[in-house]
């Protein structure tokens, strides 16, 4: 069909032709979206109360394990004159075979003070370092690298207590004294680690989160397409 030997009455015709079309997809469109929106709704507050419940059965199951191992761990303190504070313990089975570790792990934190000994420090190295050793400098640097969460390691800052112990200079030992006393670690929440070993003596992880669960459930799909 030509358009142009349409008569005006025909064009019109076509455009309101066209113009319904168009409203119809909208509609339909708009349909398709309410009803997604409402799939969305039943399906976030389905999996929200199964979340919850898995939630709530972890937190109970957690405090059981904790609550289980009290005596123990008091017993252990008693028997061989382990330190109350120590931040975990791991059990294993007579055989072997199964393993529960539990407690707590101490995260690296410092105060706004490690600013000022970090400066000191680098003020000295900057100061200090001629071209045939600065590769102090660039031990130094590695050492006061921070992490993702903007924080040293307590561990590079013994390390960096050596080298300032083998120069022997006081601006510097000053520097990582402020350093070493503004390190405030800080407890993490508790965990509880779980595995056995299988038939062939292999290490199996028990899955505790939703994460893990994920992936140990991808891992076997492959597997058995493999097979």
């Amino acid at each position: 069909m030509d358009i142009k030997n349409l008569t005006p009455e025909e064009k019109e015709v076509l455009r309101k032709q066209f113009l319904e079309e168009e409203k119809s997809k909208e509609a339909k469109r708009k349909e398709k979206i309410e009803a997604y929106k409402k799939l969305v709704d039943e399906t976030v507050m389905s999996s929200m109360k199964k979340v919850k419940e898995v939630s709530a059965q972890i937190a109970m199951t957690k405090k059981e394990v904790f609550d289980d191992f009290k005596s123990i761990t008091e017993l252990k303190a008693e028997l061989y004159g382990v330190n109350d504070k120590q931040q975990s313990h791991t059990f294993t089975s007579s055989d072997g075979k199964f393993t529960i570790t539990l407690g707590h792990r101490m995260l690296d934190s410092f105060d706004d003070t490690v600013h000022s000994g970090i400066e000191k420090v680098k003020s000295y190295i900057y100061k200090s370092v001629q071209d045939e050793n600065s590769h102090l400098l660039e031990i130094v640097n590695l050492l006061l690298k921070k992490d993702k969460n903007g924080n040293l390691k307590a561990s590079r800052v013994m390390e960096l207590e050596k080298i300032a112990g083998s120069i022997d200079d006081p601006e510097l030992t000053e520097g990582v004294q402020i350093i070493k006393e503004a390190w405030k670690p800080l407890k993490s929440k508790t965990f509880i680690e779980a595995y056995y070993k299988d038939e062939n003596g292999n290490k199996v992880n028990i899955p505790l989160s939703m994460t893990t669960v994920m992936e140990d459930l991808k891992n076997e799909g492959n597997k058995e397409i493999s097979n």
